[in-house]
């Protein structure tokens, strides 16, 4: 009911009725959610009272080991030294389902060692120690409320809290929050494997936040690599970056992935321009597949996905570990080509027993940033002279006088306009903004966790509500997951998950130079043209037909924004579930076997619906549908061997066998020219298109094995060993076996350094992995259409490989003056060859190109990581992080016969690769120039051009990449900003090739009156000289050049290359999180408030019109340009959440 009275409280805090209603519907499910949740749990923690059975079998087992087991079973936490466990006698032990007191003492009978039992916390301690413990005295007792973290503000869960020399104690909950009934001139002690034991004088307070601060003699942080499986980082002997569940949700977005831009060293994240929920593409040390996916692989709780994050809940994630290279993914051999990136989401595990929740609310506003200069002293018209239906903005200059308006709607110009057939011609400087909106977005999450002694349940619910900046261009999302870990016996073991998540989007954009995309009109209006007239963008004519209405009508490239938003509908619907069921069975102390089969399935219906009179391409209306499902099925196994041979060598072995199953199919129809004016169905059409259909299906069955040899826990040995059949490959060429090794030592453990080095890691590994092709490339296949079949143009290869690469890197890795100092460095190399592409063949074989194996990418690169805790005082912190990436992408081969391939070409660039060059370049019309590389201008004044697109003008590829994150706390304060940083690399703007064509720009105001000079007074940058070898004096006007140098048909594309060098202010959080005492006496176990910020500005753009990660598309096809893409954003917003 407490709960319910919150939410409503939240919801009526709103003046805005609308979100408020909306809030009261949506959270009515999440309310009757809780309740079945919470007699579900009454069901499942009745047992928690019962008495604890402990029941042991260990032969020469280390004390340790005996502990672990003892803590696992009975699910209290453990306090010791580990240094003195270690060397403690090793263990025989034989008891079935005694107690745990019984338990503990046998285990240390003859050992130095006793141990205490407060609440749920064993404490272990040397023998000569329990004389120093008393009986609490009567001192003032206080309640003492507090939370825990590490050096960052991590909340830590099942931190040991004692009150000095006695038996009174706690521990932490899944929140880090603890409270604790002590003398008010006590010292509360803080243990936490991995971190140095602080005591804290309790000095009569009330409440306590506390940091602890890492041990890095006994540190040892859980990377969750390949398969799921939780490995010891200081073993790893490749690069892997752990990002918190803070830093995703602190300043979440709509798309998961954009949370990560800046985190990671060697991660790059790049977003398509075309509104909320759009797509992000992810690569990881650079591109390196010609005709492939360059992106890494994603894994949840070992779930290999069909697909990306993106439309994952944050709020579910316990962990996220990007494995940066081929190194790290090895065991996923033909899809390890790219690196990974591993998920693992809430299972309840370490949260306190019983039922604990917590219930955020984010609500974030998404401003447009309209970064292009435009200018406002020339209006509609050519050549200086007024036309009230041109599309351009070359006309006479502002003066206010009277002109006549273009309205072709008899009845607007009667009723909006007073029956005037003129307005006055002014300029119209925010005709342009006018058309975007504040976007918005309301993520409320509610998560419960129910625990037992023997089980624990994590369930999630989020819901999304997202608007863009365009009106119309809505996303609802719903994410529904639950995950449940259970004992089923002493050696059995079940982990299952379900997650659903449902997305609707009301209105996708289209992007690019599509007719259906609204930018592609918006950006060309003249800078006369009045938003009010705009918006009355549909009239009824005599006929009673809608038209557009517009100043050009039926012009071939124009339109009114103000339609295509409005009329050319694209709903889409997203559904996606991902289930795993996993068993593991410890079949003796050193033998265990698990099993495991998870789905990824998909399913989307998308429909477009452009009404009648939209120009160009539906004239009298279309519509058309696609209904398309996928899903992957993986099934494996995994047997695991793992003993302490000797003191010092430890073993572990695994081998392990997986089955892939993909299918995907696709329906679809479409039809044109509507019987019923903008009836939307595919019977209404005149004009009905065959059906569409595809049917997709692959398999690949694998073995696996890889074994880890350690020696004095200082030095690693890895190697592992996957092959693979793949269906979609010949039989000759069906099996591939993909090796990997790595070797890692552990320098302070090995040799005497200098006490400034805390810990010291030196690590090298080299991998060889592949990339597969997709289906149905050995035959040709056919298509159906108008009722003719016909073959592919792609000639198939009955002898194609799959791509390989051999990566190798070397690290290092650094902790100095006891962790203050962090660096970590790699410099890696991969070689990607055999790549599969379509090559042309000779005009007049019957088909297109040949689909063939070749080409080597070589990529080499450097990253790095520094960190520094300036501050680790108890009131105040300051961390700061610095990633730095370095990749350089290189064409050594493309195939015998070959020293070019082009991959994608349109109206202003060819994307190709060129033996030798590297990776990315982009190709365009240029300047012609003489043999010293100056411009040639003709007598008319104007540059000559090259006829075609050969000139070298770009290469998308940054020199460099970093992100510096700098963390602040206070008290309950903290402030963190996230500053993002990328030099070089340069791209072509379509947009501004357009826009400086029809004379919006602000630097096409210049030379109206013709004095421009090529290499003079324009592109200065440039010398220039007429075809006599003379330096350029001729004059031309501005009009002239431009439309010489831009415009939609042939733009120059040398005349538009940006340098895509910026600085941003990626994220900026400013957090308070409530003092226990203020929250003693409400239902809250913790509250926080936070103030979040994304893309808030930038400090430094060099390509000033535009933002050069805001791309047409995420394809490759797509790299290089921008085109017609919608304005970045800042968002900022407020974040409130509370436990219970």
């Amino acid at each position: 009911m407490k709960l319910k009275i919150l939410i409503k409280g939240v919801v009526c805090g709103y003046r805005n009725n609308n979100l408020a209603g909306l809030l009261k519907s949506k959270l009515v499910f999440i309310m009757n959610l809780t309740a079945v949740i919470l007699t579900f749990s009454c069901l499942t923690v009745s047992a928690a009272g019962f008495a604890q059975k402990i029941t042991l079998s260990e032969r020469n087992a280390p004390l340790k080991a005996v502990l672990q087991e003892i803590r696992k079973q009975s699910g209290y936490q453990l306090v010791y030294n580990s240094d003195l466990i270690e060397k403690a006698k090793f263990v025989n032990i034989n008891v079935q389902r005694v107690s745990l007191k019984d338990a503990l003492t046998l285990s240390l009978a003859d050992q130095p060692f006793t141990f205490q039992i407060s609440e749920n916390i064993i404490l272990i301690k040397p023998k000569d120690e329990s004389s120093q413990l008393k009986p609490e005295t009567a001192a003032q007792r206080i309640e003492i409320r507090g939370k825990v973290s590490d050096s960052k503000g991590e909340a830590l869960i099942g931190v040991s809290i004692i009150v000095k020399g006695t038996t009174t104690g706690t521990s932490t909950d899944i929140n880090g929050n603890f409270s604790i009934n002590s003398p008010a001139d006590a010292i509360l002690v803080f243990k936490y494997i991995g971190y140095i034991t602080q005591e804290v004088p309790v000095n009569s307070q009330s409440t306590m936040d506390v940091r602890l601060r890492e041990d890095m003699q006994s540190l040892s942080e859980v990377v969750v690599t390949a398969l799921g499986i939780q490995r010891n980082k200081k073993s790893l002997s490749y690069a892997a970056q752990n990002i918190t569940t803070s830093e995703l949700t602190q300043a979440r977005s709509t798309n998961l992935l954009e949370g990560l831009g800046g985190k990671v060293a060697g991660l790059t994240i790049t977003n398509s321009g075309s509104g909320v929920g759009a797509a992000s593409k992810v690569l990881l040390r650079g591109n390196r597949s010609i005709s492939g996916s360059s992106q890494p692989l994603y894994i949840v709780d070992g779930i290999t996905l069909n697909g990306d994050i993106a439309n994952l809940s944050p709020d579910d994630i316990e962990s996220l570990s990007v494995l940066k290279g081929a190194n790290a993914a090895a065991l996923y051999g033909s899809r390890a080509n790219n690196g990974a990136i591993v998920v693992v989401t809430k299972s309840g595990k370490g949260a306190a027993k019983g039922v604990t929740s917590n219930v955020g609310f984010t609500f974030n506003g998404n401003d447009p940033i309209i970064l292009t200069k435009y200018q406002n002293q020339y209006g509609q018209g050519a050549g200086g002279v007024y036309s009230p239906s041109s599309v351009t903005s070359w006309g006479p200059k502002f003066d206010g006088s009277p002109v006549r308006h273009w309205s072709n709607d008899p009845n607007y110009i009667a009723n909006q306009l007073g029956g005037s057939t003129t307005y006055a011609y002014t300029a119209q400087p925010d005709n342009i903004k006018d058309f975007f909106q504040l976007g918005r977005s309301f993520a409320t999450n509610l998560s419960v966790n129910i625990n037992s002694e023997k089980s624990n349940v994590a369930l999630g619910y989020t819901h999304t509500d997202a608007s863009g900046i365009i009106q119309g261009n809505n996303l609802g999302s719903h994410n529904l997951s639950m995950r449940m870990l259970s004992d089923l016996s002493k050696k059995l073991k079940l982990d299952s998950k379900i997650n659903y998540i449902r997305q609707d989007f009301k209105n996708v954009l289209f992007s690019g130079e599509n007719f259906n995309n609204p930018m592609r009109y918006l950006y060309q209006i003249p800078r006369n043209i009045r938003t009010q007239d705009l918006q009355h963008y549909e009239f009824a004519n005599a006929a009673g037909q809608i038209k557009q209405h517009f100043y050009s009508p039926n012009f071939n490239g124009a339109g009114n924004p103000y339609w295509t938003r409005n009329n050319v509908e694209n709903p889409l619907g997203l559904e996606r579930v991902l289930g795993m069921l996993s068993l593991s069975y410890k079949i003796s102390d050193n033998w265990s076997i698990q099993g495991r089969s998870a789905l990824d399935r998909s399913n989307s219906m998308g429909e477009t619906r452009q009404h009648n009179d939209t120009y160009v391409i539906a004239a009298n209306g279309s519509y058309s549908r696609v209904n398309s499902n996928s899903f992957e099925w993986n099934t494996d196994a995994l047997l695991t061997f793992s003993k302490d041979i000797s003191k010092n060598f430890k073993i572990n072995l695994n081998a392990g066998a997986n089955n892939r199953i993909y299918k995907a199919n696709a329906l679809g129809g479409s039809g044109a020219n509507f019987q019923i004016q903008n009836l939307f169905s595919l019977a209404n059409t005149l004009d009905p298109r065959p059906a569409d259909t595809y049917e997709r299906h692959k398999e690949v069955q694998s073995v696996y094995g890889f074994g880890d040899l350690s020696y004095k826990d200082a030095i690693f040995l890895n190697i592992t060993g996957r092959n693979d059949w793949s269906s979609t490959l010949p039989s000759n060429n069906r099996s591939y076996f993909y090796p990997s090794v790595g070797l890692s030592a552990i320098l302070t453990d090995l040799v005497e350094l200098p006490k400034f080095f805390t810990y010291a890691k030196l690590r090298g590994s080299y991998a060889e992995v592949g990339n597969d092709t997709d289906p149905y490339n050995l035959s040709r296949t056919a298509s159906i259409s108008n009722g003719t079949i016909s073959l592919s143009s792609v000639l198939p290869n009955a002898n194609l490989r799959p791509e390989s690469t051999h990566s190798t890197e070397l690290g290092l890795d650094l902790r100095m003056l006891e962790g203050k100092l962090r660096f970590d460095a790699t410099v890696y190399k991969t070689n990607t060859f055999d790549q599969l592409f379509a090559s042309p063949v000779p005009v007049g074989s019957g088909v297109s190109s040949v689909f063939q194996n070749g080409a080597d990418i070589q990529n080499k690169g450097f990253e790095t990581s520094l960190g520094a805790s300036l501050f680790s005082e108890r009131a105040f912190n300051w961390d700061i992080d610095l990633n730095f990436s370095k990749n350089k992408s290189t064409v050594l081969e493309i195939a015998e016969g070959f020293n070019q391939l082009s991959q994608a070409s349109d109206y202003i660039r060819i994307y190709k690769l060129v033996k030798g060059q590297p990776f990315g370049d982009i190709y365009s019309r240029g300047y012609v120039r003489d043999a010293q590389g100056k411009v040639i201008v003709s007598v008319n004044g104007l540059p000559q051009i090259t006829t075609g697109q050969d000139v070298k003008v770009a290469n998308f590829n940054p020199d460099w990449l970093a992100g510096l994150n700098n963390s602040f706390r206070y008290k309950n304060f903290s402030l963190s900003t996230l500053i993002d940083v990328r030099k070089g690399g340069s791209f072509i703007s379509f947009t501004e090739a357009i826009e400086s064509g029809v004379g919006v720009l602000d630097y096409t105001e210049q030379g109206r009156d013709g004095s421009l000079i090529f290499g003079g007074n324009i592109f200065t940058n440039e010398t220039a000289v007429t075809q006599s070898g003379a330096t350029n004096t001729i004059t031309v006007s501005s009009e002239r050049l431009w439309n010489h140098l831009g415009g939609v048909g042939a733009p120059v594309g040398e005349s538009f290359v940006r340098d895509a060098t910026n600085i941003r202010l990626r994220e900026l959080v400013f957090g308070y999180q409530l003092p226990a005492e203020l929250l003693s006496k409400t239902p809250f176990r913790s509250a926080r408030f936070s103030l979040v910020g994304r893309n808030l500005f930038f400090l430094y753009n060099k390509s000033e019109y535009v933002d050069p990660e805001m791309v047409t598309d995420v394809a490759n096809s797509s790299e290089g340009r921008e085109s017609l893409s919608l304005p970045t954003t800042r968002s900022f917003g407020l974040s409130l959440n509370f436990g219970f």
